[in-house]
């Protein structure tokens, strides 16, 4: 079992989205490209459009998905946050060989 890049991708942006909207029920993703232009939308299950961005190429839409997570988290959430204990890594013993 290799450790996937991209899963961690998928779930670093799930995580990012339940701190900005809360751990609501599961949420829709809607993707919409034209050439390079592409707009995301997050959708409540009730199918009502929580958030969209708007970018050309990969990086710029995910950057524009970032902003925006960060801009709907309040000072609040943060606090709570910066109170989570963040787990302590444990020791890797490499093999000789």
């Amino acid at each position: 079992m290799g450790f996937e890049l991209q899963s961690l991708y998928q779930a670093i942006t799930f995580a990012l989205l339940d701190v900005a909207a809360g751990n609501e029920d599961e949420r829709r993703v809607d993707v919409g490209t034209r050439g390079n232009a592409a707009r995301i939308r997050i959708l409540q299950p009730t199918g009502d459009v929580m958030m969209t961005v708007y970018g050309t190429g990969v990086c710029e839409v995910g950057e524009q998905l970032v902003l925006s997570c960060l801009k709907r988290v309040s000072v609040q959430r943060l606090n709570e946050l910066h109170k989570t204990p963040l787990k302590k890594a444990a020791l890797l013993k490499l093999a000789k060989g």
